[in-house]
C-alpha cells in the first residue's frame, strides 16, 4: 500500500490531528492533583528503560547526550509485532529540551515536562507525512498505539495518573 494514496490519508487525518493535539496538553493533571505543576516525580534513565521494557516491544537503545536542561535522556528504537519500527527519545526532568530522533528531529515532541517530568519524541509523523518505515495500515495503527502506551507508562510512573488528551 502506498502511504501517499488518498484512501490511506483520509481515514488517518483525524488520528494525526488527535496526536498533534495530545502533545499540546500536559501530562497527569488528574482530579487527584498528582499532576499539578512542580509535583511530578522525575525518573532516572534506568527506571525509564525498565518501565519501557515492561511493554511488549523489542528495544535497541542508542547513546544520547542529555539535552539542555535535562537530568537524563533515553533514546532508541522500539519494534512491534507487525514489524513496526519507531525511533524515540525521552528527555527526563522538568526543564529539558527534547531528544532529537532520526527523520523527525524534535518535530513531534510531546512536552510533559512541567506536568509529568519528561518530553517524548518519536518519528511516526515526519516532514512530508508518515515515516518511511511505516508501510501498512496495521503498522500505522500499531505505531500510534505504541507511542501512546510508552507515554502512558511514563506518565503513570511520574504522576500516578494517565496522560490526558
Amino acid at each position: 500500500m502506498k502511504v501517499a494514496n488518498s484512501r490511506v490519508w483520509m481515514p488517518i487525518l483525524p488520528l494525526i490531528a488527535l496526536t498533534m493535539v495530545a502533545g499540546a496538553f500536559g501530562c497527569g493533571s488528574g482530579a487527584k492533583g498528582e499532576g499539578s505543576p512542580g509535583s511530578p516525580r522525575v525518573i532516572s534513565v534506568g527506571e525509564t528503560k525498565r518501565l519501557l521494557l515492561e511493554l511488549p516491544y523489542q528495544y535497541r537503545w542508542r547513546r544520547v547526550e542529555n539535552p539542555k536542561g535535562a537530568t537524563g535522556a533515553v533514546a532508541g528504537t522500539a519494534v512491534g509485532r507487525h514489524g513496526t519500527v519507531i525511533h524515540f527519545g525521552v528527555s527526563l526532568g522538568t526543564e529539558g529540551e527534547p531528544v532529537p530522533v532520526p527523520q523527525s528531529g524534535t518535530r513531534t515532541a510531546y512536552d510533559y515536562s512541567k506536568g509529568g517530568g519528561f518530553v517524548f519524541t518519536d518519528d511516526v509523523i515526519v516532514p512530508g507525512g508518515i515515516a518511511k518505515q511505516i508501510q501498512t495500515a496495521a503498522q500505522w495503527r500499531e505505531a500510534n498505539h505504541m507511542v501512546v502506551q510508552m507515554q502512558e507508562k511514563l506518565c503513570k510512573a511520574t504522576t500516578g495518573d494517565v496522560c490526558p488528551i
